[in-house]
């Protein structure tokens, strides 16, 4: 009975820790396809249209982590990139936390 036990509390506590992590990673590749997007449709325009595009699709993605101002634009002849670098929190109990460090990036290359 008590090893039934000691199993049922370790596979309670790895979906706890699932539950935590999904939306997390949830987010993360839902930002990856919005920059991939933007890139590719929004590439050559002015940064300031990029930026408000980012702020429309992250609201329908429902991103939360990362601003417009976060963006590195970088447009050049080669094309456009867009890249970002964040840190998500993701609180287990009580001053334990996980930290997970992200970046993602989307390159246009340039019809030239």
């Amino acid at each position: 009975m008590i090893n039934m036990l000691a199993w049922a509390i370790i596979l309670g506590m790895g979906l706890i820790l699932g539950l935590k992590l999904v939306p997390v990673y949830t987010e993360y590749f839902g930002l990856k396809k919005v920059l991939n997007t933007l890139a590719r449709e929004q590439g050559g325009a002015p940064v300031s249209d990029i930026r408000e595009s980012f702020d429309k699709r992250a609201n329908i993605e429902n991103i939360h982590s990362v601003r417009s101002s976060d963006l590195d634009i970088v447009q050049d002849q080669a094309g456009t990139n867009i890249s970002v670098s964040y840190q998500a929190v993701v609180p287990l109990v009580a001053n334990a936390s996980l930290v997970f460090d992200f970046q993602a990036e989307a390159r246009n290359r340039g019809s030239k």
